[in-house]
């Protein structure tokens, strides 16, 4: 009987002192809560109210770490709208206005690089190029690896903006100098795709750049005080502006042109090819988001400009000056949609119908009006990939419709390839 009493006084002892150490419930592990913790004063109220299998499911979560806060109250930018990252060169060929901008719509309105962070890289043959823009001071800085309008010179890109003005060179060189001591003949050779161009914007949207291209190769010479000449280069200018109104995009801009080949010769005369010419264009080009949800929209655009050109008189063979005017409306339509997580599809398609009116021949008596659609109506598609730091996009090459193996014979799969990281 003592043994007994001595066993189960033993036995009281033990689940005391174990009832005091450990917790008979899990919420009871949780601190209690500070006044300024009001997510876990409710979910402490709540298990006031429930039964043990509920308080289990609503107990307190676990104190968050400073990167956990972080993740928890800024958004990832893959949980932006997915019409918001500048993109790459191939994914609006059309320019319809209102789309996204690409790389280099960057250099155009280079008021946009601001805020940008991001390296861009482009191995496609149609494209090869690379951009990286970055903060610097105030402002943020664009450096453009890329290539001439014409012709196989590369080009240097530069770029800055803040939050006031914005503007970009881009030059690719192309030149020779040679010089003959013996004969005293000095001459200046220029390849075709030697280019200059400056780029200047506002964010209010007011922007104007002016170009220098060569297209076809040229020189000066100096034979001993005889001088002489050939240039095939255009020289143009623009000023404009754009911006938006609701759902409509606009760009509206002013073309000044100076094209065409001349020959000096040493007697101080000067010949023209038929394709010298001064003209003047007004563009005015829209788009309108038509159709928009808040994973998908479409914009309906059209892409108008009026021109006039005015062509040298011709010496040999004798042509008169000739005047040509031109009327051009091309309609297109952009589209893009999300699809699964993360994943963009976007296709477009234009074509234009031109009205050209005026005379072009030798002796100015005879006038035209042409009214024509382009032959056949241009198409793309292409599809965007993006995480929180890095996207690849690729439009589709042509080819690749007509035969889906097409990329494994040697032939490439996409008209356009390229990737970003961003910052």
């Amino acid at each position: 009987m003592n043994i007994s009493k001595s066993l189960a006084l033993c036995f009281l002892t033990t689940v005391s002192a174990l009832a005091q150490q450990v917790p008979q419930f899990p919420w009871e592990e949780q601190a209690a809560p500070k006044p300024s913790e009001p997510s876990t004063s409710v979910s402490l109220e709540a298990t006031a109210n429930s039964s043990s299998s509920e308080i289990v499911a609503i107990s307190p979560p676990p104190a968050l770490s400073s990167s956990s806060v972080a993740e928890t109250t800024t958004p990832a930018s893959e949980d932006k709208p997915i019409f918001d990252s500048v993109r790459g060169n191939a994914y609006n060929p059309f320019s319809t206005v209102g789309a996204a901008s690409t790389v280099r719509d960057l250099v155009t309105t280079p008021s946009d690089i601001n805020g940008q962070r991001f390296l861009y890289v482009s191995p496609t043959a149609a494209d090869r190029s690379g951009y990286l823009a970055f903060g610097l001071g105030s402002g943020s800085a664009l450096l453009g690896l890329d290539n001439s309008p014409l012709g196989s010179p590369s080009a240097l890109i530069l770029g800055y903006a803040n939050s006031s003005f914005g503007f970009a060179l881009n030059y690719s060189v192309a030149k020779n100098w040679s010089s003959n001591s013996n004969t005293d003949v000095s001459t200046r050779t220029t390849y075709s795709g030697d280019n200059i161009g400056l780029y200047f914007s506002m964010p209010s949207g007011l922007y104007a750049n002016v170009s220098w291209l060569t297209y076809a190769e040229s020189y000066a010479r100096d034979n001993d005080g005889n001088e002489s000449s050939e240039d095939y280069s255009e020289i143009q200018a623009n000023v404009g502006l754009t911006g938006k109104s609701g759902s409509l995009n606009y760009d509206g801009y002013l073309n000044i042109i100076r094209t065409g080949g001349t020959q000096t010769m040493p007697n101080d005369d000067k010949l023209a090819d038929e394709n010298a010419y001064f003209g003047f264009a007004l563009n005015f080009n829209i788009g309108y988001d038509i159709l928009q949800s808040s994973n998908a929209r479409i914009i309906l655009g059209s892409n108008n400009y009026f021109s006039m050109r005015f062509f040298d008189e011709i010496k040999n063979p004798s042509r008169k000056s000739d005047n040509i005017m031109g009327f051009v409306i091309s309609p297109n339509v952009l589209g893009e949609v999300s699809l699964f997580n993360n994943w963009l599809a976007f296709a477009g398609a234009t074509h234009a119908l031109n009205l050209i009116a005026g005379n072009n021949d030798k002796d100015n008596r005879t006038s035209y009006l042409d009214i024509v659609h382009t032959d056949g109506t241009d198409a793309f598609a292409g599809i965007r990939y993006q995480k929180t730091n890095w996207a690849v996009e690729a439009v589709i090459s042509a080819n690749m419709f007509d035969n889906p193996f097409d990329g494994f014979n040697g032939n490439s799969m996409f008209a356009g390839f390229g990737g970003f990281i961003y910052f």
